[in-house]
């Protein structure tokens, strides 16, 4: 396997770097698998293997690596992979520059938030030909991730690493503050033990309240307790703001009074909160799957840390934020075969759980480790509930950037929880407006 580091420069470098694909505009996909489509050479018999290439993120790709998926595949398939990596702030961009400059690859690992942009810019091949005619079976997978990677009926990319939020919290703090666990079940109870832990000198979460989706996924995500998103899609296909609804003011009065508990430092980025978090600074965090084999470790007893699903609000609702990565076959994919082989071999269960950064799509993927071990089981109760913080449009990072600027002043008491929600349901819906 060869590996290529991408980065945006000029774009006569990424052409020097990333010479994958085609100009070929070709949707349709192949009516039988990529092993099946290789060419025997009549000298030798043997078949000829081909060049297959994929964009990843660096992180991705790195597990792909790790758990000898690659080398399993090109054993199977008469294909020599090719990676062309990006960091995770360069994925869509580098992606686009990619497309526009002819250097598709043929597989694409797409993030969630990507899906209608790559759509729009005629970036990905349309799936459907191929899932009526291959044994996928989506049946299964959870639907709110299928979806997203669906647009006007139509599936152009299928999810295969998602993930959803759960509270995770220090089982010492808990214990010193007299509570148990039952008493998380409700928002008002995860705000009481944070309330309790700083008073004994802990902070109740922490988070980096300047990145853009803080809002939406970190202590932002909390509002899908609530049963409301930022904004919504009505029946006439416009993009309105939540903001106005009652449940958003109730939300806010309690994200405040958490954000009273937390640490104030806006220069605590991810990484930072989360060592606090596991050198027994914080007592609660909003906890992803990939945090398991990347936070849990660093506890000096991970049986320290406990796990349940998302609190529910005193409106009887509760939600989880999801989010995760799909994979799309380029349309202009110099190799469709492969590319189609590639979905074969990724979608099924034992596989995907493999290739895995979050949680699998396919719920039969659960049954295979390291899913099947009972560090995952609050994921998979949760599973069920989870859902994208807003509808998914080119736009989102934006609207949740727009947004994120009213929410962290009302956070900080620079503007009264009223004025950020009129005056970020304001903006928002302006934003919004652009796509109405």
């Amino acid at each position: 396997m060869k590996k290529t580091l991408c980065m945006i420069l000029a774009i006569c470098m990424l052409l020097a770097l990333c010479a994958c694909g085609t100009t070929n505009t070709e949707t349709s996909a192949p009516t039988t698998s990529g092993s099946s489509e290789a060419v025997a050479d009549t000298t030798t018999g043997e078949v000829e293997r081909t060049k297959l290439t994929m964009y990843l993120w660096s992180s991705s790709a790195k597990i792909l690596e790790d758990n000898g998926v690659i080398a399993d595949f090109e054993s199977k398939y008469p294909y020599d992979v090719e990676i062309t990596t990006a960091e995770f702030d360069e994925l869509e961009n580098t992606a686009l520059m990619m497309h526009t400059t002819g250097q598709d690859c043929d597989v694409i690992q797409v993030n969630n938030s990507s899906v209608a942009t790559f759509v729009e810019a005629g970036m990905l091949d349309n799936l459907d030909s191929w899932l009526a005619s291959s044994p996928v079976d989506i049946s299964t997978y959870a639907q709110a991730a299928v979806n997203i990677g669906m647009i006007d009926g139509t599936h152009y990319a299928l999810p295969y690493d998602v993930d959803c939020r759960i509270l995770a919290y220090n089982k010492v703090i808990l214990d010193e503050c007299g509570m148990t666990p039952e008493d998380l079940a409700t928002t008002d109870g995860v705000l009481a033990f944070g309330k309790a832990a700083n008073e004994k000198g802990y902070y109740a979460m922490a988070g980096q309240v300047s990145k853009n989706v803080f809002c939406l996924y970190d202590l932002g995500g909390f509002m899908l307790c609530w049963g409301v998103r930022l904004y919504e899609q009505d029946e006439n296909g416009k993009y309105v703001s939540q903001l106005s609804k009652p449940e958003v003011k109730e939300y806010m009065d309690w994200a405040v009074q958490m954000y009273e508990y937390m640490p104030k430092d806006t220069n605590i980025d991810d990484t930072m909160a989360r060592s606090m978090f596991a050198q027994g600074q914080v007592a609660m965090l909003w906890w992803t799957p990939s945090q398991v084999k990347s936070v849990l470790p660093k506890f000096e007893n991970p049986d320290d840390v406990g796990f349940r699903t998302m609190p529910t609000a005193p409106n009887g609702a509760s939600g989880s934020a999801m989010g995760g990565y799909l994979y799309g076959v380029a349309a202009n994919a110099a190799n469709k075969d492969g590319a189609y082989a590639w979905m074969e071999y990724v979608n099924t269960p034992e596989n995907m759980a493999k290739v895995t950064r979050g949680l699998p799509a396919d719920t039969k993927a659960f049954d295979f480790d390291p899913y099947n071990k009972p560090v995952y089981d609050a994921f998979k109760e949760q599973y069920a509930t989870a859902c994208f913080p807003v509808p998914l449009t080119p736009i989102y990072t934006e609207v949740a950037e727009t947004w994120n600027t009213f929410y962290g002043e009302a956070l900080m008491k620079e503007l009264s929880v009223e004025d950020a929600i009129a005056q970020g349901d304001a903006a928002v819906q302006a934003k919004l407006d652009t796509l109405n």
